[in-house]
């Protein structure tokens, strides 16, 4: 008798830790990650400065960067940016009084040198850690930190690259044209100014009948579809689930305010967007171990295994 009632209470034992675990399975957010391929962007922009003569002197970088302000013990968030730098050969003197109010706030001689040269700053949004959400649209922003150059975006000329296809980029604008087949105005980015612009597809827009207006009928991505695209593994498996989400081909032109536009120097900046599906390790420590023990096979919704590497 007392052996049943101790196997009954480890049964009831169990069951509870296995219910409060079920619980925080549900409770936890999915969440993925977006990452620009910093040395992709970077290489191939350098590979096009470099076949121009009259732009080898100009440095493409990528990188990342801290944003915003530091939140207690945590450090600045980073998000990738593209740096087009100008006269990169050329240094400031050290006895520059720029250069003070940089070293003073604990950066290098190098860092100092190419926080002053003249740059076009290039982001992209969404990048970081994100909920399964519909993404509507990519956030492109451009910022002009030269004293004498305009920065051309020929939004007609770039596009959105998905699963292979190459897509027609609309800008969102208050006032959308009621013929998508129109061309679209470039943007102009005179120096000190910066453009933060909405970017879709094409063929995600549509005329609403009512009002005769063309809106955007559909977001660019949906990041539960594309998650529920990926395959189910082992979620002890270390190996990050990585796989392309999307690219932007964005097309830029610069040139001196005082010079021709005959004399516009032509860059296609490439922005490869890159998931990362993180996996839901099990809440209840022992029933991980039993998941490595029994490797049992997944299927979707099973809340043993998480999502892991498209074979």
């Amino acid at each position: 008798m007392n052996a049943l009632l101790l196997s009954v209470y480890f049964l009831v034992v169990f069951y509870v830790l296995y219910q409060m675990a079920l619980t925080l399975e549900k409770k936890r957010e999915e969440r993925v990650e977006i990452r620009l391929d910093n040395k992709f962007a970077a290489e191939q922009t350098q590979l096009q400065l470099s076949a121009q003569p009259d732009a080898r002197h100009v440095k493409a970088i990528a990188r990342e960067v801290g944003f915003g302000k530091a939140q207690g013990d945590k450090p600045k968030p980073k998000k990738p940016v593209v740096f087009i730098l100008f006269d990169s050969n050329k240094k400031v003197p050290a006895t520059s009084p720029d250069l003070i109010p940089l070293k003073l706030l604990g950066m290098s001689e190098e860092a100092a040198q190419e926080a002053l040269q003249p740059k076009v700053i290039i982001r992209i949004e969404p990048v970081g850690k994100e909920k399964l959400r519909p993404v509507p649209y990519l956030v492109v922003s451009v910022q002009n930190m030269t004293p004498d150059r305009q920065i051309y975006i020929y939004w007609d000329r770039s596009s959105i690259e998905m699963f292979g296809q190459g897509n027609r980029i609309i800008r969102s604008t208050p006032n959308m044209p009621l013929d998508l087949m129109q061309s679209q105005v470039f943007s102009v980015v005179n120096p000190g100014q910066r453009v933060v612009s909405n970017v879709n597809t094409e063929n995600n827009y549509a005329r609403d009948p009512q009002t005769n207006q063309v809106d955007r009928v559909q977001p660019l991505l949906d990041l539960t579809q594309r998650v529920g695209m990926s395959k189910v593994t082992n979620p002890e498996d270390e190996k990050e689930n990585k796989q392309n989400l999307c690219g932007l081909d964005l097309m830029i032109g610069f040139k001196r305010t005082t010079e021709p536009d005959s004399q516009m120097l032509n860059l296609l900046v490439p922005l490869s967007l890159e998931l990362i599906i993180k996996v839901d390790k099990i809440a209840f420590p022992p029933l991980r171990w039993l998941s490595r023990k029994f490797n049992q096979k997944a299927s979707d919704g099973n809340w043993f295994l998480g999502r892991q590497k498209e074979s």
